[in-house]
């Protein structure tokens, strides 16, 4: 539990550091150069839709619309990091000043991350990362699907192999309470985690929403499915999860997320994933990412450790 508390007190930790850093981004304005709409905002890259005027104004899962040219602008969630990140949810707040052309309704919003690590002397390692993030949003749903994996050498002997791929889908039942559906596979070489699939259900509250501050939290349960070396389990299994999302300027986005999963009937059994990072926006389509990753695992592989963490850096390329 002290795992929990620190996951939770890293969230926090974020929001207090962060409250007293600029909070006031200037709201933008919208403009419209045929052929291709353009909007100008301060928020971050993110699925925005121009509605016709006399249109239905529909709120995004951001629950924030901006007016323009007498019809509506929705702004959705940003295709953020990692790592999950959607981790565990996916990036929703504000933009950098920036032109953005925009999106159809209902079209998908992309970024691929790239990150690489190199060094030699007395010590020669290598550490690569490759990512595909994409987001959907239309009306009240959202769609995100994930992939990912990270390869590492140290003085030629392989110390890092895994991938991960998720799909996650919510609902917006209200300002603040939605729903949401999780799938997500991963595997881990050098851990001798052949794969674990994991199937979530679960309601979720926005603890708190602002324009420059996101705080969620999910009470669900689901369904696991692992192998580890020649062993096969599969066992039903509840979740907590927080995520905090903080603006601190017009183009700096920190966040914090952490999961639990304990066994259901067996608490000594559980999984605890936890990821910080923060984005810097160089343009309106690259960004330059630190993100450090947590995973625990109560029960490893004999002779493996608990725990698993890598800090990296990544560049993300938004299309």
């Amino acid at each position: 539990m002290n795992i929990i508390a620190t996951m939770i007190g890293v969230s926090f930790g974020f929001l207090a550091a962060s409250a007293q850093a600029q909070s006031a981004i200037g709201q933008g304005s919208a403009q419209t150069n045929p052929p291709t709409t353009t909007v100008t905002t301060n928020n971050l890259p993110s699925t925005v839709i121009i509605r016709p005027a006399g249109s239905t104004n529909t709120t995004s899962t951001t629950g924030k619309s901006l007016l323009a040219n007498g019809g509506s602008v929705r702004l959705g969630s940003l295709c953020g990091q990692v790592g999950g990140k959607f981790s565990i949810s996916g990036r929703t707040l504000r933009l950098p000043s920036q032109d953005y052309t925009v999106r159809a309704d209902g079209d998908w919003r992309r970024h691929l991350d790239f990150g690489m690590n190199q060094s030699k002397g007395n010590t020669e390692t290598l550490r690569y990362s490759l990512g595909l993030d994409a987001v959907k949003e239309k009306d009240s749903d959202l769609f995100r699907i994930q992939a990912r994996g990270v390869y590492g050498e140290s003085s030629g002997t392989k110390d890092t192999e895994n991938a991960n791929a998720a799909l996650r889908y919510e609902r917006l039942l209200t300002e603040r309470f939605y729903a949401l559906g999780n799938l997500e596979w991963i595997t881990d070489t050098i851990a001798e985690l052949r794969y674990r699939g994991t199937a979530i259900l679960s309601p979720g509250l926005r603890l708190v929403r602002t324009e420059n501050t996101l705080l969620n939290l999910e009470v669900g349960a689901g369904y696991i499915q692992e192998k580890k070396a020649s062993e096969a389990d599969g066992y039903t299994a509840g979740r907590a999860a927080v995520t905090l999302e903080r603006v601190v300027n017009d183009h700096v986005l920190i966040w914090s997320t952490g999961e639990y999963l304990p066994k259901v009937g067996d608490f000594s059994i559980y999984f605890v994933n936890a990821e910080a990072g923060i984005a810097s926006y160089i343009t309106r389509d690259l960004s330059l990412n630190v993100i450090y990753q947590e995973r625990y695992d109560s029960a490893p592989v004999e002779g493996k450790k608990n725990s698993d963490s890598i800090l990296s850096t990544t560049v993300s390329l938004y299309f």
